[in-house]
């Protein structure tokens, strides 16, 4: 699900003005295609993801100690993640100061002896300490929601500024995630669709601007990746419209969806 955004900017400040949340988040049911009760479907629940980034984690900072300079806090961070890598990359588990650990995982070995056997894969897994799974104790839900067999959007992201959700650059690229958003079909296309001041979508598909498919840099179910049209206007405000085939299966649809963002403002 789209979240609810949270940051705001002006362009004059370099600096996130980040909102908390009421400690309450959604979950969308899911069809158990294994677990059909006699009076009906049966769901199994995920909690939607709402995604923040570093700078909103530093902006949360700043507000409880003014003192701190971002820029000197992302760097440290910067650091701090390089060395994290590079202690994997030689094999070692990390503790995330307490928050729970990266380790090394093997998985798919063949062979029976010392001599024969072989590790298929190496993953890295994470994980968390009591400390981390008592902090949602008291975390509400605060709406269900019946999936649709439609796109599902967890967040805009301005691959230019760096913001979530809420503004995206003219001229500069965008990263969507979610599922279900490839792309497909003859009639597919990502539109820029203009939004009034009261925050209607306009219905005239004559004033929707599309997506060059030339400027579509990534076209993956769980990502899409873009250049912004020429022709949007900054200052206004558009809703980003996909309209797609794509389903969950590998056949796809015979009808087309068209899932609506959020406004989005131009920069």
């Amino acid at each position: 699900m789209f979240p609810n955004s949270h940051v705001s900017t002006r362009s004059s400040s370099p600096y996130i003005d980040y909102t908390d949340k009421d400690g309450k988040g959604n979950a969308t049911l899911y069809i158990n295609p294994f677990k059909n009760g006699k009076n009906g479907n049966r769901y199994y629940a995920r909690f939607d993801r709402d995604n923040v980034d570093i700078n909103h984690m530093i902006a949360r900072i700043r507000k409880k100690d003014v003192g701190v300079n971002p820029i000197t806090a992302k760097h440290i961070l910067s650091l701090y993640k390089v060395e994290i890598l590079e202690a994997l990359q030689r094999g070692e588990s990390v503790n995330l100061m307490d928050l729970g650990t990266f380790y090394i995982s093997a998985t798919g070995t063949t062979g029976n002896t010392e001599e024969t056997a072989n590790v298929g894969n190496l993953n890295v897994k994470f994980s968390p300490s009591k400390e981390t799974k008592d902090s949602i104790a008291t975390l509400g839900i605060r709406k269900f929601t019946i999936a649709t067999s439609g796109a599902v959007i967890d967040s805009i992201l301005d691959l230019y500024s760096g913001i979530l959700n809420t503004s995206l650059t003219s001229g500069k690229s965008a990263r969507i995630s979610g599922n279900r958003l490839k792309i497909s079909g003859e009639e597919g296309r990502i539109f820029f669709v203009p939004v009034d001041t009261e925050g209607n979508i306009t219905e005239d598909e004559s004033t929707w601007i599309p997506v060059e498919e030339g400027k579509i840099t990534r076209n993956k179910p769980s990502v899409l990746e873009f250049f912004l049209p020429d022709a949007l206007t900054i200052g206004n405000r558009y809703s980003i419209a996909l309209k797609s085939n794509c389903c969950s299966g590998s056949i796809p649809r015979k009808s087309y969806n068209i899932i609506f963002t959020a406004a989005l403002e131009i920069q």
